[in-house]
């Protein structure tokens, strides 16, 4: 019966997407054809920038380590540091908001800790806002105006389903836009996806060539972590973001602020791979701290595709 209810719900999801692909192109997901995801960003093969992200056992962010203690490597050769720096910038924030049915509960803490995030924006800060239920739709694009982002969050009404993969995704293509090298996808959801058309794999794919650092909260209650908090926890590993599963939802607003902090707080560490090779293939990043503390953990992009784009 469950299998039969699965078919029955992604043949339900396709029939409605088909007429609102041809009605609201610029906001919506179209389905990624084969070999889409690498004519998107790229990285230069001749500089890779590598956001960092460096948390304590307890979750806090660990400032003011030197150069020193960074070690680098490009399929597991070490790799020269040639630019490195913590430096408060400016950031370009995607925020995917979780409008399910199952999120009406925790819909006005989850719009004041977003609120907060907004709050603490610098003035070359930008911001745009998607929501996902059914299906994904952008409710404010990129903008440094903080009160239309307000005005958007506003305009959020849980009902229905739970597309995450989907929500992630248009989240990661309007961030192509964004006008700060500092990017990231902030991630609000209580649920399973239970209704996009991409898969995590898809959604990991697109996301390793976008250069957007992934931040996710599970908004989990007393439950216990479940499949998806996993799926996040590693998409955010691969990007240099960090995930956080929140049992206590008063914590939400602190956990949102943090996040802001983390994002600014990345360290940033450029080199030229040693290959010089512009081959179009998958590299994988490491970053090892010298000497291991057992007591932090690091987080990186982890890996990017070679292309010269000169």
């Amino acid at each position: 019966m469950e299998v039969l209810l699965g078919k029955y719900r992604q043949l339900v999801v396709f029939c409605a997407i088909l007429p609102a692909i041809g009605a609201d192109a610029p906001v919506s997901v179209k389905p990624r054809q084969v070999g889409e995801a690498r004519s998107l960003i790229r990285v230069t093969s001749q500089r890779v920038l590598v956001p960092v992200t460096v948390l304590n056992r307890s979750g806090a962010l660990v400032t003011g380590l030197s150069r020193e203690r960074f070690r680098l490597f490009d399929d597991g050769v070490e790799q020269t540091v040639l630019s490195f720096g913590q430096e408060d910038a400016p950031v370009s924030i995607g925020i995917v908001f979780d409008a399910s049915r199952s999120m009406e509960s925790k819909l006005a803490r989850a719009r004041d800790a977003v609120r907060s995030l907004l709050m603490d924006s610098l003035p070359h800060d930008e911001f745009h806002l998607v929501e996902f239920n059914d299906s994904p739709r952008l409710l404010c694009q990129l903008t440094r105006n903080t009160a239309e982002m307000q005005r958007a969050l506003d305009g959020v009404k849980p009902q229905g389903w739970t597309a995450l993969f989907d929500g992630i995704m248009l989240g990661a293509q309007k961030m192509r836009r964004a006008g700060n090298t500092r990017r990231a996808l902030v991630i609000l959801s209580d649920g399973a996806d239970n209704f996009s058309r991409y898969q995590e794999s898809e959604v990991r794919a697109y996301l390793r060539e976008a250069g957007v650092a992934v931040f996710a909260i599970t908004l989990s209650g007393s439950a216990p972590p479940t499949h998806q908090t996993h799926h996040l926890r590693a998409l955010a590993r691969e990007t240099g973001g960090w995930a956080y599963s929140i049992g206590n939802l008063e914590k939400m607003t602190e956990t949102v602020r943090a996040i802001g902090l983390a994002i600014r707080s990345q360290y940033t560490l450029t080199y030229s791979p040693t290959n010089g090779k512009s081959d179009g293939k998958l590299h994988r990043i490491a970053v090892q701290l010298a000497p291991k503390d057992p007591g932090v953990a690091a987080s990186w992009r982890s890996s990017y595709y070679a292309v010269d784009l000169r």
